[in-house]
């Protein structure tokens, strides 16, 4: 009989996959179906005493909303996707893993700009970084690299005030960090926001440039 640790890896991994096989291709309700049946997985799985357990499980519940809440966002529910974020917030911080937290942050601080509050937003964005810039791991700095695509999003989509020379400049940070890590989901990403920078400047050939590398790591993905 699997113990309780084990049933919360497996769930882990089947996020993992949902990513993979649906958030990644824009299959967002499927995705976001699958991430929705994960978290009454998590749900079900009784810590009782065991503190480690709890911790796992905490860790995860996180991660499951996060992706929800980032599902939401995309379908254009971003009321929903903040009032998950508290619940999301809240596993983070239970299970006191700093990744987890940083994430977190990042995640919550989108919902509140996508849903009007930018300053208090913002600040969460940046709490997040500096929390991804305290390590070297791969997860740090996948991290750090999807915190300068975020800014490059928000900034493109008019949500937070930069001019298209900084976008470029934060795009190419995020590229410098990913490309390293093989990151190619926010490699694409980089590039596309990069692309439409170079768009708002009337640099075309640039722009063209750049949504080329877009659709090669497209294919990667």
């Amino acid at each position: 009989m699997k113990d309780k640790t084990e049933i919360i890896i497996e769930i882990e991994n089947q996020i993992e996959q949902a990513l993979r096989d649906f958030e990644l291709h824009d299959k967002l309700p499927q995705a976001l179906e699958a991430y929705q049946e994960a978290e009454v997985k998590l749900m079900e799985v009784e810590p009782a005493a065991d503190r480690s357990v709890y911790v796992e499980q905490q860790r995860v519940l996180s991660y499951c909303l996060m992706r929800q809440g980032n599902i939401l966002r995309q379908l254009g529910k971003p009321g929903e996707a903040l009032a998950l974020g508290e619940r999301e917030l809240a596993a983070a911080r239970a299970c006191g893993d700093g990744i987890t937290l940083a994430r977190t942050l990042m995640s919550n601080g989108t919902n509140l700009i996508v849903s009007g509050s930018r300053e208090p937003g913002l600040k969460l964005l940046e709490e997040a970084r500096q929390l991804f810039e305290q390590g070297q791991s791969h997860d740090h700095q996948q991290g750090s690299g999807w915190h300068w695509i975020l800014q490059a999003d928000l900034a493109n989509a008019g949500l937070v005030e930069k001019e298209p020379a900084e976008v470029i400049e934060i795009s190419t940070r995020a590229l410098d960090i990913l490309l390293p890590i093989e990151n190619w989901p926010g490699v694409r990403r980089a590039y596309g926001a990069r692309a439409k920078a170079y768009e708002m400047l009337g640099d075309e050939k640039a722009a063209q440039e750049d949504r080329r590398q877009q659709e090669a790591y497209e294919n990667k993905v």
